[in-house]
């Protein structure tokens, strides 16, 4: 009181008493406009906080059951909270009969697609995303009873309804007495912090999830499935957002598959001339190249194909890269006689399995990853989401297998059931070296071990996976071998390359593939550079020395497997619109210029060059391996992976 006194004094002593009332005045007219409007930001809040409540609870009872599947946890909070304001700004502008209405339907919702999420989870380890909300769709009534009968029994069910009916219940209490109990307990304190903690999250989670929501903008404007296929399950973290990711997903596979039928409708061919009569495509899956013998990889992992080139039938392409590191992409492209490096999508080409069926070939497709499903006509991540297209299956191929088998050795048996005629296209889709490694062959097929493994930076467990990697690369040179034998009879040529390599801690911690973007080299060697083989049979090797002479001369091209068609269009003397020889592998205009764009975006010519990962360089050192021999001699050298 003394203080302020004497300031009043001192400023009117001074003639300044006017002029600090009226800034004192209007400070105090400041405060109360900052307060009522800290006071209206809070309003959608404070009265729907009930709802905001419960819908955090649900949240976090999502994340508690659903990290237990998952490497990391994702809370994103932030992110919830500002979904949350929109809503309940929402709800306060709309007239009350209709608010009731509405927030009762948001309450039942999310719990209906909570609980169901939840369950998924407990009984099979799955959350919403595009090839169940597929399966889901394309689901009667008799087939939803029974998925219910013989699932909706065990712990699981059990485990979800304590999960959610308690809460349910606990909401419904507090909407009734609620107000009542905060009158008694004297509560009122919790509006004034309500109405400054309101404003201070909302302006914190604005700031904070700005990258997160221009990656959600950018997804849900895309119209590409290359694109959309790239974003993260992460990016879309409550039960709602990841069915609105997957309905988008859905909905860019269907535009995409109208736009390819239509052009497949119209596909036409001028002539054909049955150059190679029998032609056999096999794709392999997961291939680190590197660790073939054919490629400089010490260890015996591919002695058959290392003899067959030894004797003159298998030629090795050592400077070919494959267009991404997924499959699903791959066999887009690989398939379609789009390239990553022209305008449009890959459904602005056709698949060139309908282009042999024009042109009089018989077209077999046999794949270990997925059997034919003229049901399924809608998105998933392996390639089959166009391959078992009702129409597009009509119009590619004669024959498919209807089973899988866990090894691909009893696998390839299904060209047992074919019946070939004069000319035919055979493609093979193997499991390869998939992820886990172990599981691609049996306990009689181990060659290597731990002990095989030479390299001292590797703890016993990733040396294990090395010599995991190891055996399912010599399995899998087994089976090309057997695939050979089935037409060593035959006037028969056989192309082998696999949709994308794999990273098996050869220079790295890395096992498997990265999504990484832009990718750096150490990536794109390891991950895009794959094995791309030709083999003969002696029959063709007889008539068709032109051939064989065209694609030894080829042999040090670089190639990238999205101009596949083209190659396997001039095998067959098949001339269309279609054709281009600039993107013809064994012609003599082959464009040995065209920029390998990866992911369509990155040239991986550039992505290497100047590093130790340019195989063009002159000095290139050989990775560490595993020999069960003897120990490999080799230099030590620094690798640069930045």
């Amino acid at each position: 009181m003394g203080v302020s006194r004497g300031l009043r004094n001192f400023a009117f002593k001074m003639r300044l008493h006017p002029y600090i009332k009226h800034l004192l005045t209007g400070c105090r007219q400041l405060g109360v406009a900052l307060w009522l409007a800290v006071q209206a930001v809070a309003a959608p809040v404070r009265r729907n906080l009930l709802f905001c409540l419960t819908m955090l609870a649900i949240h976090f009872i999502c994340v508690w059951r659903q990290t237990q599947y998952e490497g990391e946890v994702w809370l994103h909070v932030e992110e919830v909270i500002q979904d949350l304001y929109v809503i309940c700004l929402v709800l306060t502008l709309l007239p009350r009969r209709w608010r009731r209405v509405v927030r009762r339907v948001l309450y039942v919702a999310a719990f209906v697609l909570a609980g169901f999420e939840v369950f998924l989870t407990e009984r099979l380890q799955m959350l919403y995303t595009p090839t169940a909300l597929q399966l889901l769709s394309e689901t009667n009534p008799k087939e939803t009873s029974e998925f219910f009968l013989a699932y909706c029994h065990g712990p699981a069910l059990w485990r979800t309804l304590a999960l959610f009916v308690p809460l349910a219940l606990l909401v419904r209490w507090l909407g009734k007495h609620g107000r009542r109990w905060v009158l008694k307990l004297k509560l009122h304190w919790l509006l004034p912090l309500l109405n400054v903690a309101v404003p201070v999250l909302l302006v914190t989670a604005t700031l904070d999830t700005t990258e997160q929501r221009r990656r959600q903008w950018h997804f849900f404007t895309e119209e590409s499935s290359m694109r959309t296929e790239k974003a993260k399950w992460e990016t879309f973290y409550t039960p709602a957002w990841r069915l609105a990711w997957s309905w988008h997903m859905l909905r860019v596979a269907d535009g995409e598959l109208e736009v390819l039928r239509q052009n497949m409708r119209r596909i036409s061919v001028d002539s054909c001339s049955a150059r190679c009569p029998n032609i056999v495509l096999v794709i392999g899956e997961s291939y680190n190249k590197y660790h073939s013998q054919l490629y400089g990889y010490r260890p015996k992992t591919t002695p058959h194909q290392l003899q067959m080139q030894r004797e003159g039938s298998l030629v090795a392409f050592p400077h070919v890269v494959s267009c991404w590191n997924m499959t699903s992409n791959v066999f887009k492209h690989a398939l379609s006689t789009h390239s990553l490096d022209q305008e449009g999508s890959w459904c602005s080409g056709v698949l060139f399995p309908a282009l042999f069926r024009k042109a009089g070939y018989r077209v077999a497709f046999l794949t270990n990853q997925y059997k034919a499903d003229r049901g399924q006509k809608g998105f998933d991540f392996n390639g089959s989401f166009f391959l078992n297209d009702p129409e597009l299956d009509t119009l590619c191929f004669d024959h498919r297998n209807t089973r899988l088998y866990r090894y691909d050795r009893d696998f390839i048996r299904e060209y047992e059931n074919y019946r070939p005629t004069t000319c035919n296209l055979i493609i093979f889709h193997l499991f390869g070296q998939h992820e886990k490694y172990s599981y691609r062959l049996g306990k009689e097929d181990i060659y290597f071990t731990t002990d095989s493994v030479r390299r001292r930076r590797l703890k016993r467990s990733q040396k294990q996976v090395v010599a995991d990697y190891d055996n399912a690369t010599r399995y899998n040179d087994d089976v090309i071998r057997r695939i050979c034998d089935y037409f060593k009879d035959d006037d028969a040529i056989l192309i082998y390359f696999a949709d994308h390599g794999e990273e098996v801690l050869d220079f790295s911690n890395m096992e498997g593939r990265t999504p990484a973007e832009p990718p750096v080299p150490i990536v794109a060697y390891y991950e895009f550079g794959v094995p791309f083989e030709i083999w003969f049979s002696p029959k063709f090797k007889e008539s068709h020395p032109d051939v064989v002479a065209e694609v030894k001369q080829a042999r040090d091209r670089r190639f990238m497997t999205d101009d596949l068609p083209h190659l396997m269009m001039r095998l067959a003397g098949i001339h269309s619109k279609y054709y281009n020889p600039r993107r013809d592998l064994l012609h003599h205009d082959f464009d040995t210029t065209r920029q390998r764009l990866i992911k369509g975006l990155y040239d991986y010519d550039k992505l290497v060059k100047g590093t130790p990962f340019d195989v063009y360089a002159k000095y290139r050192r050989e990775p560490e391996t595993t020999d069960p021999v003897k120990k490999p001699n080799y230099k030590k050298a620094k690798w640069n992976t930045n």
